[in-house]
């Protein structure tokens, strides 16, 4: 059984899965739609938000430090959002017509997309100047059947005090989540926002996004060697938004008839009680 060590055995979430009684190597998947155009553009100086002329200090809120383009058709664009250097991340979809890249909501980009490294990329913003930028471009791996995005079918947590206690939901919705760790009296921030993820990608340039239904976005980074699955979060968006901080940046992946099983150990926060939340995830294309 093919896996990548991303937390605990899968033994705790059989009951997630009643239909699915077939464990594969890797799933029979056709390529995503937009597998070839995938990458990453990372600029030199940013992408300014102003005029060009009016861009003369690099790192100011509001500037575009990178796009990354999914092999599902999403992108997400990093911003700095404040003068302490904070990033936000926000996403869309996007497609491509006569050789443009069409980001939903923000415009075009034009650039070679087959050759990676620093390239010229021209930005036509919905709204402010042309700009001629720039960038790195570090184009995706097509080597691996979960460089793709996957779509939140159900969650399941379990908890593990004096008692265990697990719960199934379906997608993702932080705040019916929170709701049971209330009820089952463990603490939880009272912050948790009243929104739901949506979508999990894991991209051939090693990232990993999570996007919410309000098209705001999280991103990390991973790396695989051999069957280990590493990876590093920009923010803690566990304990953010669950109420749960993670004890090792190690997880678990299967494949189940088609679908994913993604499970993550945690601990709930400001407390001795362990738990774990799992995804089942079937893929958006």
């Amino acid at each position: 059984m093919k896996k990548w060590i991303f937390a605990v055995c899968l033994t705790a979430l059989l009951p997630l899965l009643p239909a699915c009684q077939s464990h594969e190597e890797e799933p029979t998947l056709d390529d995503p739609q937009y597998l070839e155009f995938a990458g990453r553009l990372t600029p030199e100086t940013g992408f300014y938000t102003k005029a060009p002329s009016d861009a003369s200090v690099e790192g100011q809120p509001g500037d575009i430090i990178s796009i990354e383009l999914t092999e599902s058709g999403f992108y997400v664009i990093g911003r700095i959002s404040d003068l302490l250097g904070n990033i936000e991340y926000k996403a869309g979809r996007y497609s491509i017509s006569d050789g443009a890249y069409v980001l939903n909501g923000y415009g075009r980009l034009l650039f070679d997309h087959q050759t990676a490294g620093n390239i010229d990329v021209t930005v036509i913003p919905n709204r402010g100047a042309t700009q001629i930028v720039r960038a790195l471009l570090t184009k995706a791996k097509d080597t691996n059947p979960v460089y793709r995005t996957w779509v939140i079918q159900k969650t399941r947590v379990t908890t593990k005090g004096w008692t265990t206690v697990s719960a199934e939901f379906e997608g993702c919705d932080f705040q019916e989540i929170a709701d049971f760790l209330r009820s089952n009296s463990h603490k939880v921030p009272s912050e948790v926002p009243e929104r739901k993820l949506i979508s999990l990608s894991f991209t051939g340039t090693e990232s990993v996004i999570l996007v919410y239904d309000d098209n705001s976005a999280d991103m990390g980074s991973f790396s695989l060697s051999g069957d280990v699955f590493s990876y590093f979060w920009q923010e803690d968006w566990m304990k953010r938004a669950m109420g749960f901080t993670f004890e090792t940046d190690e997880a678990i992946i299967e494949y189940v008839d088609g679908k994913c099983v993604l499970t993550i150990n945690g601990r709930i926060r400001n407390s001795t009680t362990s738990g774990s939340v799992t995804f089942l995830l079937r893929p958006y294309d």
